[in-house]
C-alpha cells in the first residue's frame, strides 16, 4: 500500500507546482501582449517615417540621444539635435540604456521596435524576477505569483516597461540582484547592481534595502549582523568596482557631452561622476513642487498622476494634428494595489518587532526592507535638500509593496469572495488605465 500512495503524492507535489508555475506563465504572456500591442502608435498619418511617430514622455531625450550614438540626427527640433555623432548628450546619466538603444537601432532601424523592445523584454524579466526574489525570501509559491501579477498589472510598472525611459532597466537590475543576494550569492549580485547602476544611478538603493534587511534578521533571530554586514560588504563593493569599470568603457562607446556647454565632459570616469552628482544636486524646489513634480508622501495615495500624453483626435493640440490612433498615457499607481499594499508594509512593520515564533517572516521583512530602503531617500533628500521629485521614481519602490500586498493576503487569508473583488478590481484598473483604451 505505502509503495503505491508514493506515485501519487509525488504527482500531488508536482501539482503543487505546476499549477503556480502556469499561472505564471500566463501572466508573463499577458502582460507581453498588453505591452506589444500597438507598439508603433500614437503616429502621425501618414506613418511612413520614424520622426512620425510619437515620442511618449522622457522618450524624446533617451531615444534622441540613442540615435546621436548611433549616428543618427534627431529630427528638426527635437533634443540633442546638434550633438556630434556618436557622443551622449543625455550625460546626467550613464550611457548603458541609450547604448542598448543604439544597437536595437542599428539591428532594427530607427523607429518605435528598437526603441522600446529592450524595455518591454527588461520589464518580462523582472516580472519573472520578481517570483524569483519572492521563493528568495522563503515565500510561497502562490505569494510569489500575487507579487509578479501585481507587477504586470499595475499600470506605473506597465507603461514603463513599455516606452523607452530608464527605470525598468534600474528596477529590473535591482531585483534579480536581490533574489541572487539572498540566494547567497553577494558576488554575482554586485556585478548586477554595478551593471544596472550604469543604466540609472538609482540602481544601489536596493543595497539600502539589503541592510536594512540584514538588520530586521539579526534583530528578529538575536543573532549577531555581522555576518550580514560583511556579505551586503563584498556585494557594494563589487557593485562600486563595476560600475565604475563599466561606466569607464562606456564613456569610451559613447563620450558624454554637455549640451549646455557644447564640450565632451573632462576628467575621464570620475569626471562624469562629478558631472552626475552635481547635476543631481541642482534638481531642486526650494517652492515646493512645481509642473507635475511632487512630494513623496504624496505618492502613497497617487497625489498629481503624470499625464505622459494625451491623444484626443477630436480635440487635437497643436503639435499634434492628425495622430491615431487615440491614446492616454497615465503615469499612476494602481490603486487597488495601494490599497492592500500599505496594510501590508504597516503588518509588517508590526510584526517586524516581535520576536520568536511570532516574528516576521523573511518575506514580509523583504516587502519592509525594500520600501524603507528606496522610498525612505526620496523622503530625505525632499525634506533636506529640497530634491525635485516625481511620482515615477516610484518604480523602483513598487516591488517592496508588491510583495507586503501579497504576503498581506496569504498571511489574512480573507474570504475568497473578497479576493475575487480585489482581483477584480485590479484588472478594471489595468483596463480603465491601459494607455490605448477609449476614454470620454
Amino acid at each position: 500500500m505505502l509503495a503505491l500512495a508514493t506515485p501519487t503524492s509525488q504527482s500531488r507535489a508536482r501539482l503543487r507546482w505546476a499549477t503556480p508555475i502556469a499561472a505564471l506563465v500566463a501572466v508573463s504572456v499577458i502582460s507581453l501582449g498588453a505591452r506589444l500591442a500597438f507598439l508603433g502608435s500614437p503616429c502621425h498619418e501618414p506613418c511612413t517615417s520614424a520622426s512620425a511617430h510619437v515620442l511618449v514622455f522622457d522618450e524624446s531625450y533617451y531615444v534622441n540621444a540613442a540615435r546621436v550614438i548611433a549616428g543618427i540626427a534627431p529630427p528638426p527640433g527635437a533634443h540633442y539635435r546638434a550633438t556630434p555623432a556618436g557622443d551622449d548628450p543625455n550625460a546626467e546619466h550613464p550611457q548603458l540604456a541609450k547604448v542598448v538603444i543604439a544597437g536595437a537601432i542599428e539591428l532594427f532601424g530607427d523607429g518605435p521596435l528598437a526603441w522600446r523592445l529592450p524595455t518591454i523584454l527588461l520589464g518580462s524579466l523582472a516580472i519573472l524576477g520578481m517570483f524569483a526574489l519572492v521563493r528568495a525570501a522563503d515565500g510561497g509559491p502562490w505569494v510569489a505569483v500575487g507579487a509578479a501579477a501585481l507587477m504586470a498589472a499595475d499600470n506605473l510598472l506597465l507603461v514603463h516597461s513599455r516606452i523607452a525611459t530608464l527605470d525598468i532597466y534600474a528596477v529590473t537590475a535591482m531585483i534579480w540582484a536581490a533574489a541572487l543576494y539572498l540566494r547567497g550569492h553577494p558576488l554575482i549580485a554586485g556585478v548586477v547592481i554595478g551593471v544596472g547602476a550604469c543604466a540609472k544611478e538609482v540602481a544601489p538603493y536596493v543595497l539600502l534595502a539589503l541592510l536594512v534587511l540584514e538588520l530586521l534578521r539579526a534583530y528578529r533571530d538575536r543573532a549577531t549582523v555581522m555576518p550580514g554586514l560583511a556579505r551586503l560588504a563584498i556585494c557594494t563593493a563589487t557593485a562600486a568596482a563595476v560600475f565604475v569599470g563599466l561606466l569607464a568603457l562606456l564613456d569610451a562607446i559613447a563620450p558624454p557631452w554637455d549640451p549646455l556647454t557644447h564640450k565632451l565632459i573632462t576628467g575621464g570616469v570620475f569626471g562624469h561622476i562629478r558631472y552626475m552628482l552635481h547635476y543631481g544636486s541642482h534638481q531642486t524646489s526650494p517652492h515646493g513642487p512645481q509642473g507635475i513634480a511632487s512630494y513623496p508622501l504624496g505618492w502613497l495615495i497617487d497625489i498629481k498622476p503624470i499625464l505622459y500624453l494625451n491623444i484626443n483626435p477630436q480635440r487635437p493640440v497643436p503639435g499634434l494634428l492628425n495622430v491615431h490612433p487615440q491614446a492616454h498615457f497615465l503615469g499612476m499607481i494602481s490603486p487597488a494595489v495601494l490599497l492592500v499594499g500599505l496594510p501590508g508594509l504597516a503588518t509588517a512593520g508590526w510584526r517586524s518587532v516581535r520576536r520568536g515564533r511570532f516574528g516576521a517572516q523573511d518575506v514580509e521583512l523583504l516587502g519592509l526592507a525594500w520600501f524603507a530602503g528606496t522610498f525612505v531617500p526620496f523622503v530625505l533628500l525632499s525634506l533636506i535638500d529640497r530634491r525635485t521629485s516625481y511620482l515615477y521614481y516610484m518604480v523602483i519602490v513598487m516591488p517592496g509593496i508588491y510583495v507586503a500586498a501579497a504576503q498581506f493576503v496569504a498571511r489574512i487569508r480573507p474570504p475568497p469572495r473578497l479576493i475575487w473583488a480585489w482581483i477584480v478590481t485590479i484588472a478594471i484598473a489595468v483596463v480603465v488605465m491601459y494607455p490605448f483604451t477609449p476614454l470620454p
